[in-house]
């Protein structure tokens, strides 16, 4: 299978709950995107397994059977880009566990809608804040984040790797996410 269709940046039309049919498109991205973001940062013989996109698939598809799991797609029309996966009931906070836009995609603010989005969402189910985790050396993302926002809180052991480490990100007030004019 080879690589979904280039959109333009006009095709970013908001985002949606994803559906079983996208669990596919969901497990390429989040396989690519591992590939081409942690690969110089994690060793690849744990690397490995996160690289199965069959696994991946089947991993999404059982998160989806939970009320507790946000999954978000974008955009709303045509063919998926890029997605945002919460555990909405993990303690203390909801965690943003996945957020990922194909490479190709990057920069024409589906990332930024997958985030307001997110923060809207929690914010109708009672949550006021979010925390993530950006794996050091993922640079890109932890200024993505600083700009939106977000608070470096601590650096941390990662549970599904020996010697790698991430920054956990904290939004405090979800409210200021979703009201911020740099995610229009």
């Amino acid at each position: 299978m080879g690589p979904a269709p280039r959109q333009s940046s006009d095709a970013v039309s908001g985002v949606r709950e994803a559906r079983p049919g996208d669990i596919e498109r969901v497990a390429e991205i989040k396989v690519r995107n591992w590939a081409d973001t942690y690969g110089p940062l994690v060793p690849s013989g744990v690397l490995g397994p996160f690289l199965d996109k069959d696994n991946a698939a089947a991993q999404i598809r059982e998160l989806m059977r939970s009320p507790q799991i946000l999954l978000l797609v974008g955009p709303g029309t045509g063919v998926v880009q890029g997605f945002a996966l919460t555990y909405m009931a993990r303690p203390p906070e909801p965690w943003l566990e996945s957020l990922h836009v194909m490479r190709e995609e990057r920069g024409r603010g589906l990332g930024r809608q997958l985030m307001r989005e997110t923060a809207n969402r929690l914010l109708a189910a009672g949550y006021r804040s979010m925390s993530l985790g950006v794996i050091i050396g993922n640079d890109r993302a932890a200024r993505f984040y600083e700009r939106l926002g977000g608070v470096p809180m601590r650096v941390e052991a990662v549970g599904f790797a020996d010697g790698v480490e991430h920054t956990v990100w904290r939004w405090p007030d979800l409210t200021a996410l979703v009201k911020d004019p740099g995610l229009s």
